[in-house]
This record gives structure tokens, C-alpha cells and sequence, in this order.
């Protein structure tokens, strides 16, 4: 009988385990975001808001389009990650799973400097997204071009403060 009884005792502990661990996992969701492409707003033009964001691995961010004016899409992305667009007309949204450094834009407004910046996780591609932001943004912005160079610190080789390896600077 005394086994049977230590038996039990061990099943309730394992199924109270199993509860807490479940509802520790249900706690810790995918978060979603929204973008949306404003055509003109406090003397601004053409942009997205907000034009930055930082999510964490698994979080999903809808490219909000409220009318043919805009067509979101990715222009860079990092190594294993897929490139997305909006369809003309239509919201997209999507599930950023791969950690670094992603840039967007308005395919029809991209000269006019409406671009923007996905930071997921740390920023592992740190030194590829600044080279190829560099050269983007001096090819394609005819117009506010330093919209978005508050993000990298070109001096110190970070984003918003953080190196390539993910730990911030003293």
C-alpha cells in the first residue's frame, strides 16, 4: 500500500509540474505590431509610423495599407530570412523568426525617404545592414535622407547603442 501511496504522491507532483510549465510557456506569446503608411502629418510627408521598431524573435508586425498610395516590402533581410511585399492595395503581415537587422519600404515613395527598420532580437548582421544602408539610402533617397540614420551609430559601429555581438558597449 505504501508504494502505491509514494506512486500517487509522485503523479500529482509530476501533473502540478506539467500545469506550471504549461502555463509558464502560455506566458511568454508572440507579441503583434502594426505599420501604417501616412501620406502627410505635422508638416511631414510620406512615411511610416512608427518607422522603427525592435520585437523579439516569433512577433508579427501587419504592414497596414489603407489605400493603393503605398506598397510595403523588404529590401533587406537577414541571412536564412524571407523577403516579403504587400500586395497592391492589401495589409501584410509578417512573422519575423530569424534575429538581426531588417530594413523596409514603400516601393512607390522609397525616393521620398519612407523606409523603416525591424530590429529583431540583437543585430547580428550589425556591419552588412550599415553597408547596405549607407549605399541605399544614398541610391534611392532623393529626399529625407537621414530619416533614419538616428538608428545607426556610425562611429561606433552599433544600432541604437548595441554592437554586433549584442552587448551593449560600456
Amino acid at each position: 500500500m505504501k508504494a502505491g501511496k509514494g506512486q500517487s504522491g509522485l503523479f500529482r507532483i509530476s501533473i502540478i509540474c506539467v500545469c506550471l510549465l504549461y502555463n509558464a510557456v502560455g506566458l511568454v506569446q508572440a507579441q503583434e505590431y502594426e505599420v501604417i503608411g501616412i501620406d502627410y502629418r505635422d508638416y511631414q510627408s510620406m512615411f511610416f509610423e512608427p518607422d522603427f521598431l525592435r520585437i523579439e524573435p516569433g512577433d508579427s508586425v501587419t504592414f497596414v495599407v489603407t489605400d493603393f498610395n503605398h506598397l510595403p516590402r523588404s529590401v533587406f533581410v537577414p541571412n536564412g530570412a524571407v523577403h516579403w511585399e504587400a500586395e497592391p492595395g492589401k495589409s501584410v503581415t509578417v512573422t519575423f523568426d530569424e534575429q538581426g537587422i531588417y530594413i523596409f519600404e514603400c516601393f512607390y515613395h522609397a525616393v521620398m525617404g519612407m523606409a523603416g527598420v525591424v530590429l529583431v532580437g540583437q543585430p547580428v548582421n550589425l556591419t552588412e545592414s550599415r553597408v547596405f544602408f549607407e549605399h541605399y539610402k544614398n541610391e534611392t533617397f532623393a529626399m529625407n535622407g537621414d530619416r533614419l540614420d538616428r538608428l545607426w551609430d556610425f562611429e561606433s559601429d552599433t544600432f541604437l547603442g548595441v554592437p554586433e555581438s549584442g552587448n551593449p558597449r560600456d
